[in-house]
């Protein structure tokens, strides 16, 4: 065999090993998941940034107020997002709606310090990135590899789509101010909660939250079944009851009793003490038989 032979089978076995690899299937799901959804989630997330600050200054706003309101939106996502891990996936269908009805609450009243307030404190606090990537874990964690690809797809698209959201969040400003957007956010945000609602995964946390998990309780009937049946098997074996034993203390052993030099049986003991007896009645017989003879006398 050639030297040139032996260099081009690694070279082979490194492409069948690449050929092995898992893919993630060009499904509705991958897209829905792994693409729309992050590319939503991005586009709310940065778009803010650029014309927030300029919004406060046209209205007279102190930029204290805008600051506290960042401030106020990102120490409360620490408490949501430990409400999305304890309760579950569906927990953020309601958390994006009412992200929704402020974000068109932020686009009627644009001159009301509350209401562009209250967009900033949702828009910080209501974030469905955890919920998001759970979602893709559920969907494609069948594999390992489907997984780790699911989820480095997502956060690649959920980068980009950020870095663009700030520029295009500039440009709504100069184009439309306040009115773009806040309309950019609203028709993002309803997006976003119109894909939320039709995963299943989203479906089948909030089933185990309220009614709980059935494919639990099936293993735990399952598992209940086993056991009595493995009992009764043991109690009445294959050839039918068994009889239960009352013997609850075991009988101690006998001991094998000791001899002692010069000892008497019992039994040769009683057979002396008989004839014994037999003779002492004989002698007291004949005595008071012989006890007239001795007084006629």
């Amino acid at each position: 065999m050639s030297q040139d032979d032996t260099a081009e089978e690694p070279d082979e076995d490194l492409w069948e090993a690449f050929d092995d690899d898992e893919t993630l299937p060009c499904s509705c799901s991958y897209v829905f998941v792994c693409i729309l959804m992050p590319l939503l989630n991005g586009a709310v997330s940065g778009f803010i940034w650029p014309g927030y600050s300029l919004h406060f200054a046209e209205q007279g706003w102190s930029l204290v107020t805008g600051g506290v309101a960042i401030t106020v939106g990102f120490a409360l996502r620490v408490a949501t997002q430990q409400f999305q891990l304890r309760a579950g996936y569906w927990l953020i269908v309601p958390l994006a709606a009412i992200h929704l009805t402020f974000a068109v609450l932020a686009l009627i009243y644009q001159t009301s310090l509350w209401a562009i307030f209250a967009q900033i404190v949702v828009l910080l606090c209501l974030d469905p990135t955890c919920a998001i990537e759970g979602i893709a874990f559920d969907t494609f964690g069948a594999s390992e590899v489907q997984a780790r690809q699911a989820t480095s797809t997502l956060l690649s698209v959920f980068t980009i789509a950020v870095a663009s959201s700030c520029t295009i969040g500039g440009i709504l400003y100069d184009l439309g101010g306040w009115t773009a957007v806040a309309s950019y956010h609203s028709i993002c945000q309803g997006l976003q909660l119109l894909l939320l609602c039709v995963q299943p995964p989203i479906r089948t946390s909030f089933t185990e939250f309220f009614f709980g998990d059935p494919s639990d309780d099936a293993a735990e009937v399952k598992a209940t079944t086993a056991t009595t049946a493995t009992a009764a098997h043991e109690d009445h074996g294959p050839k039918g009851p068994k009889k239960l034993s009352f013997a609850v203390v075991p009988s101690a052993p006998m001991e094998v009793p000791m001899e002692l030099p010069g000892a008497v049986a019992s039994e040769e003991l009683d057979e002396v003490g008989s004839e014994t007896g037999h003779g002492s009645r004989r002698s007291a017989d004949s005595e008071l038989n012989a006890l007239p003879k001795r007084v006629s006398m």
